[in-house]
């Protein structure tokens, strides 16, 4: 090329790249580019507010969403406070205040302790029991929003029954949290929790988000700990995320067809790209295999046997693409692929690419799902939503009971203020898992799990479920849920040594033999029925600082041999955000 026409080149490139770094740091007038937790309550209230009709394009199948995106949504809430309760209000004008930089970009009545005015150390302490927003440290100017808080809270429950006779666990967690943004666009995030535990671990262990945690398992500690963070860039359009952190992706109140809280944290990249009525979100994530033990022996010593645990890296990509139609429905495409036992595949970094296309490409090595999902908004006050998952598509053979037809799918009905009593949600929800879905008979690693558990539902393949649960928000400070799940479950036949008699693809890690049958019988095997009933209620008695009590009654019933097993739970909880 000639230097005449590279010359031209260059500046059209130098004006470019100029154009697109000044839309990417252009800095908002305000809001936060931090993720808002999974478990915040804001999610139960907006899906509530969506419900109704009050907010359009709330796109939550994918968790967490960014801290402008949830302000934005409040705001939008607000816009419609003649149509809201006084508790419903109440909730809001919480949240509002919470929130209040994101919406506002305004720092009044926040209260910072290390840097408070207040005239004594009695004083500024007292602040901490007052209602206002309230952080450890809190420094805030054109170019840095930087927010602490610290966390403090203790835990005792109690179990009688059948699993464990009459046992007891106490525990007590501290920890922090730094969040804040830079430049008004990257965000950044850090969390971490260490508890010391006392009683039985067996209890402790029964708690689905505690057994994550690896120290639990430790048998010579006592205590267990978390840790999340992550950067995130959010360019408003669109935005970028590198980091640790929990994600759930599903339109289920209960179990999450795509990725669940089943399964411990991990690490991931994310990239979300929401215009109007569409949203495209790309996943890529680190996860867990299979885990073994490697015994050898060294050169030095040829008598001494060592052993290493082993665990296989895997990796999920995924992607989503979202339409809404405003008052009608909204429509969702998924694929996700699973693959192992080798480095980062750039091909699954491509977040413009057909993953299917990209995988034969590469082999045809790994396990792919594809799933379509819906959800209307044409009935104020009722939301219907439905998700059809195909782990392979065979279309000769769709719907039939051969064994390789492998699908999932689950219905659902959320109806606010069910039967004309105020501050309810009533959600009535079914999913349905075929034999032999989530596993993959090429791979014992690209099952669709991380470290043994199913990334989706939890009760794994060959079984169902059934969920009613309602919500009640009686006053600003309150919470009340009471949820009662019917589940059926068909696991693999084994006999007194551990050796399988019959594989009726009721578990994801046991992929389909060329010896086990052609056909598929639905909750064939094992046969278990399970019940449980759970109330639970949040009381905020002052702001940032709440009571829990949960009471949990369990029951399973083995139908093949006649076994029988009930269990009482009791827990409180108290917990602060300093």
């Amino acid at each position: 090329m000639s230097l005449r026409l590279l010359l031209p080149l260059q500046k059209i490139l130098s004006f470019f790249l100029l154009s697109v770094l000044s839309v990417l740091w252009q800095t908002p007038a305000h809001g936060q580019a931090e993720n808002v937790p999974v478990g915040h309550p804001v999610y139960t209230y907006l899906k509530r507010m969506e419900v109704k009709g009050l907010v359009e394009r709330y796109h939550d199948v994918v968790l967490p969403l960014g801290r402008r995106e949830v302000g934005e949504l409040l705001t939008e809430v607000r816009g419609h406070r003649g149509k809201l309760s006084t508790a419903e209000q109440g909730w809001l004008d919480d949240f509002l205040s919470e929130f209040r930089y994101d919406v506002t970009g305004s720092t009044d009545k926040l209260y910072s302790l290390f840097t408070s005015s207040e005239p004594s150390v009695g004083a500024a302490l007292g602040q901490e029991f007052s209602n206002r927003e309230k952080f450890l440290y809190a420094f805030v100017d054109s170019n840095v929003a930087f927010f602490v808080n610290g966390l403090l809270d203790g835990d005792l429950r109690r179990i009688t029954g059948d699993a464990l006779g009459k046992q007891h666990a106490e525990y007590i967690q501290v920890g922090g949290r730094v969040r804040g943004t830079a430049l008004g666009r990257i965000g950044y995030y850090f969390q971490a929790t260490n508890a010391q535990f006392w009683g039985s671990r067996e209890l402790l262990e029964r708690d689905p988000q505690i057994s994550q945690s690896y120290g639990i398992k430790t048998v010579d500690a006592q205590n267990f700990d978390f840790s999340e963070g992550y950067v995130r860039y959010d360019g408003r359009l669109f935005s970028v995320q590198l980091g640790h952190e929990r994600v759930l992706w599903g339109n289920g109140q209960d179990q999450k067809m795509v990725l669940s809280d089943n399964i411990r944290t991990f690490d991931f990249i994310r990239a979300d790209v929401q215009y109007k009525a569409i949203k495209y979100t790309f996943l890529h994530a680190w996860l867990l295999g299979s885990q073994s033990t490697l015994h050898f022996t060294m050169p030095f010593d040829p008598s001494a046997e060592f052993s290493e645990t082993v665990i296989a890296d895997k990796y999920f990509a995924g992607h989503r693409l979202e339409l809404g139609f405003p008052g009608l429905f909204d429509f969702g495409f998924q694929e996700m692929y699973i693959y192992s036992n080798r480095s980062v595949d750039l091909a699954y970094l491509n977040p413009f690419i057909l993953l299917e296309s990209a995988q034969r490409s590469r082999g045809e090595r790994d396990n792919g799902f594809w799933a379509f999902d819906i959800k209307t908004h044409f009935l104020p006050g009722f939301q219907l939503h439905g998700t059809l998952l195909y782990d392979d598509i065979h279309v000769p053979d769709m719907f039939t009971d051969k064994w390789y037809d492998k699908y999932a799918w689950q219905a659902g009905i959320a109806y606010a203020d069910a039967f004309t009593i105020p501050n309810t949600t009533l959600m009535v929800e079914y999913t349905h898992v075929e034999p032999w879905v989530f596993g993959h008979e090429r791979s014992r690693d690209n099952s669709y799990t991380s470290l043994g558990a199913v990334l989706g539902p939890g009760a794994g393949p060959n079984a169902d479920s059934w969920l009613i649960r309602m919500d009640v928000l009686p006053a600003r400070n309150l919470f009340l849920s009471a949820r009662v799940t019917f589940g059926r479950k068909g696991d693999n036949v084994f006999d007194s040594l551990g050796t399988i008699l019959r594989n009726v693809g009721g578990d994801a890690l046991m992929p389909h033999r060329t010896t086990d049958p052609q056909t598929k019988t639905f909750l064939d095997g094992v046969r278990t029925n399970s019940r449980r009933f759970e109330f639970l209620a949040t009381y905020e008695f002052i702001n940032q600082m709440w009571l829990d009590f949960r009471y949990e009654f369990d029951e399973l019933d083995n139908k093949t041999n006649g076994g029988r097993e009930q269990n009482h739970q009791i827990g409180f909880r108290v917990r602060t955000e300093l």
